[in-house]
């Protein structure tokens, strides 16, 4: 059990670390951040626009950025309640939240072992989190213990299957075990990728590929971008992504009781490459999607029954 204690608090010390580099490079740029706190709306909750208004919430792995607290704040939230793994967060969160002064409360916690009492919040928040943790379920259980009766909780968390999960989990393992692809990884930016493209389309050139010709470099300058770079290593330097159905899912929330449950999808607009994306990550069930990305990002919206 010892050797297991330990197993477990180094995964999450490694989780954390990489997450705090990655939130740390979004929240200095401004078109990240504004990005990520327009993830969160009424419209895409399906709730009235002032459903905030009074409401105490809680982020639970808000992450060194804080993005969906700010966004509950913004919403008219009461007060909004966050916690993540260790202290790092308090190197860049608070300057995020400054204009929320005394509406918001950080301190350090475990999605495992949520240190507060039973049905104590009207709105609970956990995005992304989960599937980097220990155990999904057991952090399932718990956001449902502390949402209040009649209380909302939105989860979103990575699905299971699909052609782009395989490919990511080789990703992950190779970065774990072989030291060059690592540093190869740990050193990617933008930079990099857009002198790599622009070296491809001057050799087509040189060879009379004429389509190397019909790609200006604003375009690559577009496409690739930090936003992009900060969600390779996401997917390629996170110790886990545990994958899990929709109907698992559902099932525990259903159990912890939970009777009104939608999953909710988005077009996200995005300016890099993945833009041509965003049709696949909106209609998830589509046939192309479910080929590539199986059960997709899943985004569920429970209604606490009363």
């Amino acid at each position: 059990m010892e050797k297991d204690n330990r197993t477990r608090e180094k995964f999450e010390k490694d989780t954390r670390q990489l997450f705090h580099k990655l939130h740390s490079a979004q929240a200095e740029s401004g078109y990240i951040f504004h990005r990520l706190t327009s993830l969160l709306s009424t419209e895409y909750l399906q709730v009235e626009k002032d459903f905030f208004s009074g409401k105490v919430c809680l982020d639970a792995g808000c992450g060194s950025n804080a993005n969906a607290t700010y966004a509950m704040l913004q919403m008219g939230a009461e007060k909004v309640h966050a916690f993540d793994l260790d202290e790092s967060i308090f190197e860049t969160a608070p300057s995020m939240l400054r204009e929320f002064e005394g509406r918001y409360a950080l301190k350090t916690g475990n999605v495992l072992e949520i240190d507060f009492d039973d049905n104590t919040f009207d709105f609970v928040h956990c995005g992304g989190v989960l599937h980097h943790s220990a155990d999904v379920l057991q952090g399932l259980r718990e956001l449902s213990r502390v949402t209040k009766s009649g209380g909302i909780l939105y989860v979103h968390t990575y699905g299971a299957g699909g052609l782009i999960r395989e490919m990511t989990t080789f990703f992950r393992e190779k970065y774990f075990s072989d030291d060059s692809f690592k540093a190869l990884v740990d050193n990617l930016d933008a930079t990099r990728l857009r002198t790599g493209i622009q070296w491809i389309l001057s050799s087509m050139r040189d060879h009379d590929d004429t389509m190397g010709d019909n790609v200006p470099i604003e375009l690559i300058e577009e496409m690739i971008d930090n936003d992009l770079v900060l969600t390779i290593k996401d997917r390629i330097a996170a110790p886990a992504y545990h994958e899990h159905s929709e109907e698992v899912l559902r099932e525990c929330l259903e159990k912890e009781g939970f009777s009104k449950i939608d999953r909710l999808t988005r077009y996200p607009h995005l300016k890099n490459v993945r833009r041509f994306l965003s049709p696949l990550y909106e209609q998830y069930d589509s046939e192309l999607a479910r080929f590539l990305y199986g059960s997709g990002l899943i985004q569920l919206k429970a209604c606490k029954d009363v």
